[in-house]
């Protein structure tokens, strides 16, 4: 079962849950929303600080195998975007979640977002992963799909359908998986790979995150992307090729 979780702290997420109400027939349990094997649930804080919100699924009695985080997204650049990406900390949990601890999250279902994103883009925006970032904490295989950057885009309907849609749509399809290391935040060389050669990217660490990046977090990077059988690089980085090669990761 797939739960989307919604901010009431948060615009667009607001919005997207008023596209997905409105456009498909929910049946109504409790503080929960079902259409068959998609939950809404709706939490009162920020999705940033909200820990272990698939636990609280679970002991409503719902047994839940990915989490999506319907979410704005916020950058200085004001840029206008369709995204996806994991989360996690490689450093300091300064944004929620633990420091230094990645989540888990769905590498085919992020790459089958980010692809019906790029398709139903009818409005000029950028569509792209970002790298691995912020929180919350949370054991199940979790991705964030937002819409960004400023109250402009966080309050454009059809960004938001657009987002509710592919929420709805977005289905596991069969790729090779890997982690992408090094290049900016919002990944270029991996999105352009995952787009037109298929690769499904786990957790991204960024040319800011390389400083973190020791044997002990590569490892973790790839636990957290599952069946990672390979690493994509954007840069030149040879300690750390030749860590993640000792690891069997081509």
């Amino acid at each position: 079962m797939l739960a989307i979780i919604i901010s009431k702290k948060d615009i667009a997420s607001v919005n997207i849950s008023k596209i997905l109400l409105s456009s498909y027939e929910w049946e109504k349990e409790g503080d929960v929303y079902i259409h068959g094997n998609r939950i809404l649930y709706f939490i009162e804080d920020e999705h940033l600080y909200h820990d272990n919100v698939d636990i609280e699924l679970e002991e409503l009695g719902y047994d839940i195998d990915t989490i999506i985080f319907a979410s704005r997204h916020s950058s200085k650049e004001e840029r206008k975007t369709l995204s996806v990406h994991p989360i996690g900390n490689f450093g300091k949990a300064i944004y929620g979640g633990r420091d230094a601890e990645l989540v888990k999250t769905n590498p085919l279902l992020m790459r089958n977002a980010l692809k019906l994103l790029k398709e139903k883009n009818d409005i000029g925006y950028s569509v792209s992963y970002e790298a691995t970032h912020h929180g919350p904490y949370l054991e199940k295989p979790t991705f964030f799909i937002e819409v960004g950057s400023t109250s402009r885009q966080w309050n454009d309907m059809h960004a938001c359908r657009i987002v509710a849609e592919v929420i709805m749509e977005m289905k596991e399809e069969e790729s090779e998986v890997a982690i992408g290391i090094g290049g900016g935040h919002y990944a270029p060389r991996f999105t352009d790979i995952a787009l037109k050669k298929g690769i499904a990217f786990g957790h991204i660490a960024a040319k800011y995150a390389i400083e973190y990046l020791n044997e002990e977090m590569l490892k973790k990077m790839i636990e957290a992307t599952p069946h990672c059988s390979r690493a994509y690089f954007h840069g030149k980085y040879e300690e750390i090729e030749e860590m993640v090669r000792k690891m069997g990761i081509a």
